[in-house]
């Protein structure tokens, strides 16, 4: 089996068509069908179902589609790097990273990054921390800013950033007095909180820290992004528990307060993948590591 065939594959897989794959891979439709034929002979297994209504994937064919653009798009990556290193392909960092939560920065940490490294395309990637992690196995990203903590050996980590959270509530809510708010005053209130699909971490954390207090928070809507949820609180929807940096985006008509008891925290930081760490993405997460200040970032408990 050699690429081609997967790439043969791939382009069948998706038209459901072997003519216009065919068009797609400006090759005639029958060394096409041979093509795939030898595949499936040499697998042992049938990829595709053919009648009279066309072509469709087999469960088999299903399975096999993904490892085939997961090995097409490690190949080509593969390519890149090798290339880099005889200037037939352009240097290029692409970075995941969270939307809002490393705005200020990631931009010091990319500024500092062109000066030490001026020849490397930067291309970001706004994405939430679970597609950034199938985009670093997938060779899609090469360094993610995720939050933690990140399970997976493959995934090496460097903490950048310990935020911490703080209720957010209408500036006319009775509770907008308090210089510090206890949690166990919230029983009552009507509570947003990000969807657990999109911050699992902050989900479950405002979960456990409800439930540590003595009861179980009344969530009456689940939003996001931040500024929705706060936009929520101030149209009287009810309170939430954000991270301390929305403050700066959205003031308007709400007020933030910390809470009484310890700070909570939400850990984030750079993932890259152990295998895929050629010269570009070392040079970067040394900027990385330069540039973390816990005292300016909130960091450090």
């Amino acid at each position: 089996m050699e690429l081609r065939h997967l790439k043969y594959f791939i382009a069948v897989a998706e038209e459901l068509n072997f003519r216009k794959a065919a068009e797609r891979l400006h090759m005639e439709q029958p060394p096409l069908s041979r093509q795939i034929h030898q595949l499936e002979e040499e697998l042992s297994v049938e990829l595709f179902t053919r009648d009279k209504r066309g072509v469709s994937l087999t469960e088999a064919g299903e399975a096999f589609l993904g490892e085939a653009r997961l090995t097409i798009a490690q190949a080509d990556r593969t390519a890149r790097i090798a290339q880099q290193f005889n200037g037939t392909q352009p240097k290029r960092l692409t970075i995941g990273y969270l939307i809002c939560a490393f705005d200020r920065l990631l931009s010091q940490m990319i500024q500092t990054f062109r000066q030490t490294s001026p020849g490397v395309e930067i291309v970001l990637k706004g994405m939430h921390t679970a597609p950034q992690i199938e985009a670093l196995f997938a060779g899609e990203i090469d360094v993610g800013f995720v939050y933690f903590p990140v399970n997976q050996p493959e995934l090496l980590t460097q903490l950048v950033l310990r935020e911490p959270l703080v209720l957010v509530l209408p500036k006319a809510h009775p509770l907008a007095v308090l210089p510090t708010i206890p949690l166990a005053v919230l029983s009552s209130e009507p509570m947003l909180i990000y969807p657990r699909f999109v911050k699992p971490d902050c989900y479950d954390l405002i979960i456990t820290l409800c439930h540590e207090a003595g009861f179980q928070p009344r969530i009456v809507q689940e939003a996001t992004p931040p500024e929705l949820l706060v936009s929520l609180v101030e149209a009287g929807v009810g309170i939430a528990l954000v991270e301390a940096s929305v403050e700066s985006r959205h003031d308007q008509g709400v007020v933030y307060r910390p809470i009484a008891e310890s700070t909570p925290y939400l850990d984030m930081g750079a993932v890259w993948h152990k295998g895929r760490s050629g010269a570009i993405v070392n040079q970067f997460i040394s900027v990385v590591r330069q540039s973390i200040n816990f005292d300016e970032h909130h960091q450090g408990k």
